[in-house]
């Protein structure tokens, strides 16, 4: 699965969902490849990942040009100034682009590997079946108590009642991906970037089921969402808001926009300019901005808490069906578990 935050659970557990459907058989892998296997076949996961300002580039190359590699088919993705990358692939990859741009770039660059457009991986997902399907992994209630309720607590406390318009959450990223076209608003207490809460074991499908289950409960809240988060996006697209989109830095936003949501979810509208968002007089204008940032602050040391927590709070899989649970760092616990609680 590809790593990264709470958009990225969002595309591991689409995809999961979707090869479950299908009756794919597989098994999911960390960052990297399984030991002790002579070939291997590897679906990579769906995301953003492959463009330099992570510096996580020279991960992929090591990944990719791993002689045990025998088929490999990347799920679509974003490429962007990755030219190192897009040169290991040879004709063992089927590489899906989510938007016009990164297959442009890749045709031109490389005529070995075959290219092909598709739908961000998260457009599969059914949000009704992720938010109900049941997640099985032990001392899992812990972690929910502490960031899925903030998450859904931090979309709340954040939502502004427009008049005749219903409710609006306000969710911006403030990372080398923003343009910075809505700095004014970041600032204020409305803002809330539910991506931000990042998943901790990304490896693991039960955890990306769970981040996802809490983004879509929270973000189930408002009537409409401003976002510049593509995943926070799509979300509300899948659960039918009123979704008003900034684009990122390098176009991605735009890119999927045209090519898999402008036609598909006619309450999905791309901001050239944060003018052209009819509700932003209203957020400015907010009377009781003091009263908010008390209450953002409160929900912030409560944050503060839950991360303490997840600091100490693991789980791990061994092979011959033991878990391991080490709690708060005091005290390692095993637990013998059948076939079917894996």
């Amino acid at each position: 699965m590809n790593q990264g935050n709470v958009g990225d659970a969002l595309i591991a557990a689409s995809t999961v969902a979707l090869f479950e459907r299908e009756g794919l058989n597989f098994s999911s892998c960390g960052p990297e490849l399984p030991a002790g296997k002579e070939e291997i076949t590897l679906a990579y996961g769906g995301g953003g990942g492959f463009i330099p300002d992570f510096g996580t580039l020279p991960h992929y190359v090591r990944l990719f040009s791993d002689p045990r590699l025998r088929r490999c088919v990347i799920l679509p993705q974003s490429f962007r100034d990755c030219d190192e990358l897009v040169d290991v692939l040879d004709e063992r990859f089927t590489v899906f682009c989510r938007e016009r741009a990164s297959y442009d770039y890749c045709v031109s660059r490389n005529g070995k590997a075959r290219f092909l457009l598709a739908d961000d991986m998260a457009l599969a997902a059914e949000p009704e079946m992720l938010k109900k399907r049941p997640v099985r992994l032990p001392f899992l209630e812990m972690e929910e108590r502490a960031w899925g309720k903030c998450m859904k607590r931090d979309v709340k406390t954040s939502l502004l009642t427009l008049p005749g318009s219903g409710k609006l959450a306000v969710c911006l990223r403030d990372d080398p991906e923003s343009t910075g076209h809505a700095q004014a608003l970041k600032m204020l207490p409305l803002n809330t970037d539910l991506s931000a809460y990042s998943v901790r074991v990304i490896d693991e499908v039960e955890h990306a089921f769970a981040y996802t289950r809490w983004l879509l409960k929270a973000l189930d809240q408002p009537d409409i969402i401003l976002t510049d988060r593509l995943h926070l996006g799509i979300s509300g697209a899948l659960l039918g808001k009123e979704v008003f989109l900034m684009d990122n830095v390098y176009g991605k936003i735009s890119g999927i926009y045209e090519f898999s949501l402008r036609e598909r979810f006619p309450r999905v509208h791309l901001l050239n300019e944060l003018s052209e968002f009819h509700c932003l007089e209203n957020v400015v204008s907010v009377q009781d901005m003091d009263c908010r940032r008390e209450r953002k602050a409160k929900h912030a040391r409560q944050i503060g808490k839950a991360a303490a927590l997840s600091k100490y709070l693991y789980y791990r899989k061994e092979e011959n069906g033991v878990l391991r649970v080490k709690v708060c760092g005091l005290r390692v616990c095993k637990k013998r578990l059948g076939p079917s609680s894996f």
